[in-house]
């Protein structure tokens, strides 16, 4: 249903995305022959969308709408003539955009459908996304050229988020974008920005892109072939012994992964993240198994050759007279190397600050740890990385609502009292920078 639906574009970027989709609504429902509009949350309901909507299983959805009707009325962007419960008369005219006077955006009825028929409830934030976007749009070029950056600070989301609405909106076919994979070079470290526009207008979005790429000094810059940070979770959870590791091949896979994952270094270079350590998988029967040299002990080693230790302090001086009394009461070279290894325990307990350790640190801390790992797993640990398992199995770049991964989460692990916040920390691992 190829219906358009219009909205003002200097009141948009204030509205919530429950009020948006209320708005949208009501302009496609109202007419000049009608003063006034009977509407219901019910029928809001139907027409975002396009069924039915059930009082249990969509309760989110009709408080978002009830919280859409409260906020345009609190504003006074639409006159509320009466109200009995879930059921409104509103002044048709206060639901109309003057076209002649206000720049606006259109939205097809389709469009909006799509969007909450896929995400339900979470389609609010999802819709209030896309307007923004396509509020960007030129008119001629049916396209617009933004960083994500720009993104973050126009519209007041997260850089995580915006990442997420790009690619959901990209699977339903709602947006195109044009990925130019340049930075500028009158403008060190200043990536040039995507092109988007809606899917349908594809090749006009490609023919900005590249036309755009070729007016302004750039180049194009490598994509990683790998996700290093997926890669990395599944390592740390392989060493915090997770059963999903019993399968020698799930093991196998992750081995030739993290081989990826160190060589991925010699083309995308980065210092301040270190190599995975292959050694682990030695006990599985791995042959001529790769041997990175760690970047933390590059700087250590650098460190200690740079050191200044300062002037020698002798210890054959009159200073060191000491008593048959005090030789006695001297502590035995098992009372020191007893204390060395208490004060290595406290050091692995407790974060150092100091660079300058010495080199026989490492091999007891590695001791130390592998101790920890037969300890037992904290149940918070033990759900989270459940909960990153299953982001990673079904979530980024997919249609997994977060509604869903709490039912899962929750037949695993019932009885708790914030879900979402597992949802959070997962999906915070997985997302993308595009």
């Amino acid at each position: 249903m190829d219906v358009d639906i219009g909205i003002r574009k200097d009141l948009q970027p204030q509205y919530t995305g429950e009020e948006i989709a209320v708005f949208l609504i009501l302009n496609y429902l109202q007419n000049d022959k009608n003063e006034n509009l009977f509407i219901s949350v019910d029928s809001i309901g139907y027409f975002l969308t396009g069924r039915f909507i059930d009082s249990q299983i969509d309760k989110n959805l009709i408080r978002g709408i009830k919280k859409g009707f409260e906020g345009l009325k609190k504003e006074e962007d639409i006159i509320i003539l009466d109200q009995n419960r879930n059921n409104y008369i509103i002044n048709s005219k206060s639901c109309r955009v003057d076209t002649k006077k206000y720049n606006f955006i259109i939205v097809n009825l389709w469009e909006i459908q799509k969007i909450f028929s896929s995400f339900g409830a979470y389609g609010f934030n999802v819709l209030r996304f896309f307007v923004n976007i396509i509020g960007t749009i030129n008119g001629d070029s049916k396209s617009w050229h933004m960083t994500q950056d720009d993104m973050v600070l126009s519209w007041g989301v997260s850089k995580n988020t915006v990442n997420e609405y790009l690619y959901k909106l990209e699977e339903l076919e709602l947006l195109y974008t044009f990925r130019s994979r340049a930075r500028r070079t009158d403008k060190p470290y200043h990536r040039v920005g995507n092109v988007y526009g809606r899917y349908k207008d594809k090749n006009l979005i490609i023919q900005e892109g590249m036309e755009y790429l070729s007016a302004i000094p750039c180049y194009k810059t490598k994509r990683y072939s790998i996700n290093r940070t997926s890669i990395k979770l599944r390592y740390n959870h392989f060493l915090n012994n997770s059963p999903k590791y019993d399968d020698i091949k799930e093991v196998e896979k992750l081995y030739k992964d993290c081989i990826k994952y160190n060589e991925s270094f010699k083309t995308n270079p980065n210092d301040e993240i270190d190599y995975l350590d292959l050694s682990v998988f030695e006990e599985y029967g791995f042959k001529n198994i790769p041997v990175y040299e760690s970047k933390t002990d590059d700087k250590r080693k650098d460190d200690f050759e740079n050191d200044n230790w300062g002037e020698p302090n002798s210890m054959e001086t009159g200073d060191n007279d000491f008593s048959i009394e005090e030789i006695i009461n001297m502590p035995s070279a098992s009372d020191l190397e007893s204390e060395d290894k208490q004060k290595v325990k406290q050091n692995i307990e407790k974060p150092k600050d100091d660079k300058n350790t010495s080199y026989e640190v490492p091999t007891r801390v590695i001791h130390m740890k592998k101790k920890e790992q037969n300890r037992e797993i904290p149940l918070d640990v033990k759900i989270q990385q459940y909960a990153d398992d299953l982001y990673e199995q079904h979530g980024y770049g997919t249609d997994y609502d977060k509604s869903i991964f709490i039912v899962e989460l929750a037949e695993k692990f019932p009885g708790l009292d914030d879900y979402e916040k597992y949802y959070n920390s997962a999906k915070k691992l997985h997302d993308l920078s595009v």
